[in-house]
């Protein structure tokens, strides 16, 4: 029994004493390398053993990335006179709406990125920073179709913050991300998800859209605000989301923010615009409905009144085949296509109309005031 009693004591005493030096490795290691230090996780092997993949994790990357952007990030708040009774009824003398968006810097100005939706029919803008100032603003361009806005502040100040803008197409299915706005007014908040899917989806009434889709909750107040990569940098526009109730159901959709900077130079200058009011791909059914032929491209459904487009001949149910010899399949890829041109340049048009072919060219102009 003493015998006994002396060997457990004695292997008490190493465990104790490998306990105390192993503490002491672990402190120094974490000291020294911090939260660069990589954790191995096993995992069961699909053919028998372990396999073996490494994680890494920093649990200040969500603070450290929303410090960065918070700067960045205001609230819009639009103001007009009732529309109608119902609207009076509802709002009294002043119809109010609250939006989100993010300071971007173009060509040196500070400008602020938001959907059209958030300023269109507002005659009275203001945004609100993050400390609290407030300032009087205005829209400097629109597009309804890929529901994009620029507004700039009237006499903006010296300090203000523009957000680093990252790169979509890096992006990665179940990468962490991060939303940024004001969900029914309530300022500033954060919500956290993964990227759900990329690509063009189905974002409702029929409308397919090259997106990022995420669970990071999205609601009414968020629009306009920012998506966000772990390491603070704008990927992408919140701009919509699917829900049965009205709130968010853990479907949202955000406008890739490359998208958004190639209309960049349309949305602060109003153009290059042609005035082709709307276009559909042209498929073998839609065109039995028309009564054209089913040739590859876009269909334009409307023009404006004294466009360019009009004053160059352009008609209802033209086929857009090519933009400049580059054949276009889709309004994704004309409207990339014609924003590859200044105000001013000649856009060359390969139009079918009646079974024949023609060249039109149209002179890019900009977008008259009250358009849309």
């Amino acid at each position: 029994m003493n015998s006994s009693r002396g060997v457990s004591c004695s292997i008490i005493l190493v465990a104790v004493v490998f306990g105390v030096v192993g503490g002491f490795g672990g402190a120094a290691l974490y000291a020294k390398y911090g939260r660069q230090m990589v954790a191995p996780l096993s995992l069961p092997a699909a053919r028998g053993g372990t396999e073996k993949i490494e994680v890494e994790t920093d649990k200040d990357a969500i603070v450290n990335a929303v410090a960065k952007a918070s700067p960045s990030v205001v609230k819009i708040v639009g103001a007009r006179e009732p529309q109608n009774m119902q609207e009076l009824m509802q709002s009294g003398e002043e119809v109010k709406g609250i939006g989100s968006g993010v300071i971007f810097d173009y060509n040196g100005r500070k400008l602020i990125l938001t959907n059209r939706h958030v300023v269109g029919g507002f005659t009275d803008l203001t945004v609100k920073l993050v400390d609290g100032r407030q300032f009087p603003a205005k829209t400097l361009g629109s597009d309804p179709h890929k529901d994009l806005a620029v507004v700039e502040i009237v006499n903006p100040p010296a300090d203000l913050v523009a957000a680093p803008l990252g790169d979509a197409r890096k992006l990665k299915i179940g990468e962490w991300v991060i939303a940024m706005g004001n969900p029914y007014d309530y300022e500033h908040t954060v919500t956290v998800g993964v990227v759900s899917a990329k690509g063009f989806r189905s974002v409702g009434n029929g409308e397919m859209r090259n997106v990022i889709q995420t669970d990071a909750a999205i609601n009414q107040g968020n629009s306009g605000g920012p998506l966000l990569d772990l390491g603070g940098n704008v990927v992408g526009i919140n701009y919509k989301i699917f829900s049965t109730t009205g709130a968010s159901v853990g479907i949202g959709f955000a406008i890739p923010i490359n998208e958004a900077t190639e209309m960049m130079y349309f949305l602060v200058n109003r153009g290059p615009w042609l005035g082709i009011a709307s276009t559909e791909v042209n498929s073998e059914g839609f065109a039995h409905y028309l009564g054209i032929a089913p040739t590859k491209g876009i269909v334009v459904l409307g023009v404006y009144k004294g466009s360019p487009a009009e004053k160059a001949g352009m008609q209802p149910k033209d086929v857009i085949t090519a933009v400049d010899a580059s054949p276009v399949t889709n309004s994704e890829e004309f409207q990339a296509a014609v924003f590859k041109h200044k105000i001013g340049d000649v856009v060359k048009l390969t139009v079918e109309r009646a079974g024949g072919k023609a060249e039109v060219s149209v002179t890019a102009g900009k977008v008259p005031e009250g358009t849309y």
